[in-house]
């Protein structure tokens, strides 16, 4: 079985995207979920330029996008979306062994229930919710934080700009529409160029 990495984070409509087509697009893969800070990306450290051209083209180009998927979604609450919060619980469910459970709900929050999920509150909200009230506590622990950092960092070392990001080796795919591209480089006739 082949691995895919997927690097990303819940403030993303696109990592939504990805995250449901995953089952479909990548079928038999094996995928490790990476969080990824974006707004730790160099892409986005000046923050978001919400009333630009590219923006207003990139909510239609989203719409059209998640209708072509048949993939539901709702505006959420609150854009732009700080997923620092919701990443750092995502580190402590994959110790808790509670991942799975914990990633389904915290997308679907913010792009399916339109629930406000930037703070430790809301977040911590949200894994009481589950019965994961445990991961509330680790929100804020020192080794969380490193480990999120350094997966950030990494991501950037490995020439990752922006969510979702999938590898395959090394070889480095942007975005949901390249998801057909990461299967080819599965198969055992799969070549990828490297840059």
């Amino acid at each position: 079985m082949k691995r895919v990495e997927f690097l990303f984070d819940y403030a993303s409509p696109w990592s939504f995207l990805a995250n449901e087509l995953l089952e479909r697009k990548l079928r038999g893969a094996e995928i490790v979920w990476k969080p990824v800070y974006i707004r730790a990306l160099e892409s986005f450290k000046d923050g978001f330029a919400l009333d630009s051209k590219k923006t207003l083209y990139n909510i239609r180009d989203l719409e059209r996008c998640s209708a072509h998927e048949g993939v539901s979604m709702r505006p959420p609450i609150a854009f732009p979306i700080n997923g620092l919060y919701a990443l750092r619980g995502a580190l402590v469910a994959q110790k808790l062994g509670k991942f799975p459970l914990y990633h389904a709900a915290m997308f679907r929050a913010a792009w399916l229930e339109s629930r406000e999920v930037s703070s430790v509150a809301s977040v911590a909200d949200i894994a009481r919710g589950l019965g994961l009230p445990e991961l509330a506590d680790g929100l804020e622990d020192p080794a969380i934080k490193a480990e999120l950092r350094a997966l950030t960092e990494s991501a950037v070392q490995r020439g990752a700009f922006g969510v979702p990001t999938f590898f395959v080796a090394d070889a480095m795919f942007w975005g949901h529409d390249r998801m057909d591209y990461v299967q080819r480089a599965l198969e055992p006739e799969g070549h990828v160029a490297h840059v």
